[in-house]
């Protein structure tokens, strides 16, 4: 080792150039460029509700009056909802209903909906929503608070 130290190449002692060769190459490979990626989540899904004419995309906190109905009568709205990703999401509606009497009527059920969670994929996906008043329920006005979620 002593001996390959002693060496010279041009009169400059090798173990002088070896180390120049050695710190050329690191700076040789330092970063020349750095940069910052940015990436927005955007809400691929929108849900719409059929109003006899046109369909509507709904916003945050809406309310729909759909008028009345009589005990052992239904009435249906027709919901879809527009997924813009790509990738198949699952979509869930949760229904609530409040200012319903707790004493033994039969309560007014939501069949549809996307309640369940249904498979969604790229596109529109269309469920229809269900609202079926028990024969024995109570006039009144009542109503129904949606929860949309996606997975």
């Amino acid at each position: 080792m002593r001996k390959f130290l002693r060496r010279s190449w041009h009169g400059i002692p090798l173990g002088l150039v070896l180390t120049f060769i050695i710190v050329g190459a690191a700076v040789a490979a330092t970063t020349f460029l750095s940069g910052t990626f940015e990436i927005e989540v955007k809400e691929p899904c929108s849900v719409q509700i059929w109003d006899g004419t046109n369909w509507v995309t709904q916003d945050n906190d809406f309310a729909i009056d759909l008028g009345g109905v009589y005990p052992g009568e239904e009435i249906k709205v027709p919901l879809r909802v527009s997924n813009d990703s790509s990738a198949t999401l699952t979509v869930t509606g949760i229904y609530t209903m409040s200012l319903y009497p707790t004493n033994g009527y039969g309560d007014i059920t939501v069949t549809g909906g996307f309640s369940g969670g249904v498979s969604c994929p790229s596109g529109i996906t269309r469920d229809d929503l269900t609202f079926t008043v028990k024969n024995d329920a109570p006039a009144g006005d009542y109503s129904f608070t949606v929860n949309f979620s996606r997975g």
